[in-house]
């Protein structure tokens, strides 16, 4: 639209934002709310009359909040819900995630996505959102949902659905001085179109925590958790590294995995096929318990001298996607299998003994999507060849 031509271009001019520096992969149009026409906002519920390609998901009305108004119901950083500048630009939006006053309803922001997702490509999709002063509580819940369709709930009632993104542990976001980021992956089906924000845990679900006004913040806490939301991106990577929001969400590096050893009346050469060495994330050098296991297979060895492995490793899909961007992680299960040979050569092994092969991620020993089935298939398997 022409009309909010202008004021992009005052936007640029007064925070220094360039939209030629804008993330050219981000999905998301407006991600930060700058297309938005300022000059006539001037209360809450504004946000679709004046802001670019957002609209709500249901019937409840969107706010838009934005630098240097007359306003002070919708100014930055000072407004009618407490004091925050904003994560990225010179506006932001306000979410109402929970509330226990009949007269509030929840609101969830929608957008059209530049283009469909691609099948099978790893997105990371972020927001960044920030508890207002004026709150009364902090929840959890907070998520995004893709959807291959536009959503149009006819009243305002909350969406009650399974977020595709949310934080990790899904923890209540309870930050009033500052932002926190929420963001997590998503693999396209080829078929997405919509990104929705909002709470999407029901009331009984939800989990709330009372929180207390900042000291020298006027005005009176509401029955609710509203959220100023800024931010919002999915763009395409290829590694969930690329997708850490900060270090509690980055991928778990210390689970390893562990089971029971073959007990001590199994024969040799089912000793030497149920053994396995597990790694923690990215890494090639075995844990204690893992030398453990080759002290033993190296002592059956020993006492069998004809007998020869071969050493297979593997890998997680994702060391092999932190591979495609990180030379030092390319064919680490060939590096596994590698070390595991070098620790039988110190333990007095011949290296004619030993075949190294490797599957990298393959032969997943899991294909469930979680931290403990990942950590089954980082792993150096053995087979005897007599």
């Amino acid at each position: 639209m022409k009309r909010f031509a202008l004021l992009t271009i005052l936007v640029a001019l007064v925070s220094g934002w360039n939209p030629g520096l804008a993330q050219e992969d981000n999905l998301v149009p407006n991600g930060s709310f700058e297309n938005s026409d300022l000059r006539k906002l001037k209360k809450q519920g504004e946000l679709e009359t004046y802001t670019e390609d957002w609209f709500s998901a249901t019937e409840a009305m969107l706010d838009l909040y934005g630098e240097g108004l007359k306003s002070e119901k919708v100014n930055i950083p000072n407004n009618v819900y407490g004091v925050q500048e904003a994560s990225d630009g010179v506006c932001y939006a306000g979410m109402r995630a929970y509330t226990k006053d009949p007269k509030l309803t929840r609101t969830y922001f929608e957008v059209e996505l530049m283009t469909e997702l691609e099948k099978n490509q790893l997105y990371c999709v972020s927001f960044d959102i920030s508890l207002s002063d004026l709150s009364r509580y902090a929840v959890n819940g907070i998520g995004a949902v893709l959807s291959d369709r536009k959503v149009e709930q006819g009243n305002t009632g909350l969406m009650v659905r399974t977020p595709d993104v949310m934080h990790k542990t899904d923890k209540v976001m309870a930050l009033l001085d500052g932002w926190e980021t929420v963001c997590g992956t998503f693999i396209g089906t080829g078929e997405e179109e919509f990104l929705i924000i909002g709470g999407f845990h029901s009331d009984k679900e939800i989990e709330d925590e009372k929180v207390r006004k900042p000291s020298g913040v006027l005005g009176t806490p509401k029955a609710h958790a509203y959220y100023y939301l800024d931010n919002v991106k999915v763009t395409p990577i290829d590694a969930k590294s690329q997708c850490a929001c900060s270090a509690a969400d980055e991928v778990r590096t210390d689970l390893v995995f562990g089971e029971a050893a073959p007990g001590p009346d199994t024969a040799p050469a089912d000793v030497i096929s149920a053994s396995r060495v597990y790694y923690a994330f990215l890494k090639r050098r075995p844990t204690g318990a893992g030398e453990m296991v080759i002290s033993r297979l190296a002592s059956i060895l020993k006492d069998n001298p004809s007998w020869k492995l071969k050493v297979i490793g593997h890998t997680d899909t994702d060391e092999s996607n932190e591979g495609k961007i990180n030379p030092r992680y390319r064919e680490l299960g060939l590096k596994r299998a590698q070390e595991v040979v070098k620790k039988f050569a110190e333990m007095g092994l011949g290296a004619d003994r030993f075949v190294v092969d490797s599957m990298e991620e393959t032969d997943p020993a899991s294909t469930r999507d979680s931290d403990i089935s990942r950590a089954k298939n980082r792993r150096v398997v053995f087979e005897l060849m007599k």
